[in-house]
């Protein structure tokens, strides 16, 4: 892995994307959500995306400084179309919006349609929580680039859909759920294999529905699919997958997933919810401390030093990265230099 400086990250690719058409303003948001996914440790919703939309934007698929516009409002509702701008700047748009409702009204739920991808949904529903209220969303791909295949199926289906939920607690950081339905991310898979490792058992299967290890039976013609979590059980992941998709997709007014979708994209749906609504705010963040402090009173497996609560790894990952740099791939480093050198910008 190649290693770069926080401050040196953050530079390269804010310059990139303007040089890609972007605003100074539009740029620093996109880059500053790719840089926080990197150094939570969610390297498939990080700096790996960046040549991917500098390639969307030379595809003419991704239209820089594109302004969302609401399309239908209530006082609790809205659905937002993001013209197929970034997705990152209208996801904030949509959650800052279902919280400004949220608190005048006890909750709220806004739609986003026409996004292109909006990085890592943990991102937004962290904000509603850092207002003191309970955040959730979910995000499909507009109906498009199934890559999973439908419990006891072995076709690509639906999208790996994640979901998020996240709320604040008595003591930091936030617990936070950001998952996705598929056994893993797409991106994460696409780490391993470009450092030539193999999957986790479990993972995916190949064209004919036999498990497989190896990325590339994944990747290669004729493709194989990720599979939805739970293992022998994997009809619950499948299940939230779908729900995922009528809540994102349906709810938003995009596609589902479905055979005549064609454009990749992400269709949103984020919620709101004032907790002072029900109750005091301390009151609940003491709660959900005092089942925290439960969970790691457990006696531990053989192996496990510590038992950690959703939103604990990405804390300590956060600061570790900042002290030490965010790991790159080199096939990425690669793409991200033809990239760069392609609007006249040289990485060193």
């Amino acid at each position: 892995m190649i290693v770069v400086p926080v401050p040196r990250l953050h530079e390269l690719l804010t310059d990139a994307f303007r040089r890609y058409g972007a605003s100074p303003d539009e740029a620093e948001e996109v880059v500053g959500q790719l840089m926080e996914a990197s150094l939570t440790g969610h390297d498939s919703h990080g700096a790996l995306r960046a040549p991917w939309y500098m390639d969307k934007i030379d595809a003419k698929e991704l239209i820089p400084n594109t302004k969302a516009e609401i399309i239908k409002e209530t006082s609790t509702t809205a659905v937002i179309d993001g013209g197929w701008g970034f997705g990152q700047p209208v996801s904030r748009k949509a959650m800052t919006l279902a919280v400004a409702k949220a608190k005048e009204h006890g909750m709220a739920c806004v739609t986003v349609r026409n996004a292109n991808h909006m990085g890592r949904v943990g991102y937004y529903t962290s904000m509603a929580a850092d207002a003191e209220m309970v955040g959730m969303g979910c995000v499909n791909l507009n109906g498009a680039s199934p890559c999973v295949a439908a419990f006891g199926g072995i076709d690509r289906r639906l999208a790996t859909n994640p979901f998020s939920i996240c709320f604040p607690t008595d003591r930091q950081p936030n617990f936070l759920m950001d998952m996705t339905t598929s056994v893993v991310a797409e991106g994460k898979l696409q780490v391993r294999r470009n450092m030539g490792k193999p999957a986790e058992e479990g993972w995916i299967i190949d064209h004919e529905g036999e498990a497989t290890t190896d990325p590339w039976d994944f990747y290669n013609d004729p493709v194989g699919s990720l599979l939805t979590f739970g293992g022998p059980v994997a009809y619950k992941g499948y299940a939230l997958s779908m729900a995922v998709e009528g809540l994102a997709g349906g709810l938003s007014g995009s596609p589902c997933s479905n055979p005549s979708s064609d454009r990749h994209g992400n269709a949103c749906w984020y919620t709101a919810i004032r907790i002072d609504a029900f109750l005091p705010v301390a009151e609940f963040k003491a709660n959900v401390g005092a089942m925290i402090d439960h969970m790691k009173s457990s006696r531990r497996a053989e192996g496990v030093e510590e038992i950690l609560y959703p939103g604990e790894p990405e804390h300590r990952m956060r600061a570790r990265r900042l002290a030490e740099g965010i790991p790159i791939d080199p096939h990425t480093w690669d793409w991200l230099k033809k990239k760069c050198t392609q609007v006249g910008l040289s990485i060193d």
